[in-house]
């Protein structure tokens, strides 16, 4: 089994989105981006690719909350050098 709380390196990107910018479970990630629980799961592990509808929403929430956002972070995740504290 995983350990919960792996590195950055081992975050896809909706993952470290949602632990280092939002700081919020899979639940309240779904909720913000108008999905359920277990689609927000599956896209962290890749089985689905996230919906534009899903990550504008994201993007928004993030610039709404003025929460340090990169819209690249969808598809990679920072090298640690230029994480969301940056």
């Amino acid at each position: 089994m995983r350990a919960h709380n792996s590195s950055m390196l081992d975050d896809t990107p909706i993952r470290f989105v949602r632990r280092t910018v939002f700081k919020a479970t899979q639940e309240e990630l779904a909720a913000i981006g108008g999905v359920s629980r277990s689609r927000v799961s599956r896209y962290e592990s890749g089985r689905e690719p996230p919906s534009f509808a899903f990550l504008e929403r994201i993007r928004g929430e993030a610039n709404r909350r003025g929460l340090p956002f990169s819209s690249e972070w969808f598809f990679e995740t920072p090298k640690p050098h230029q994480d969301a504290a940056a």
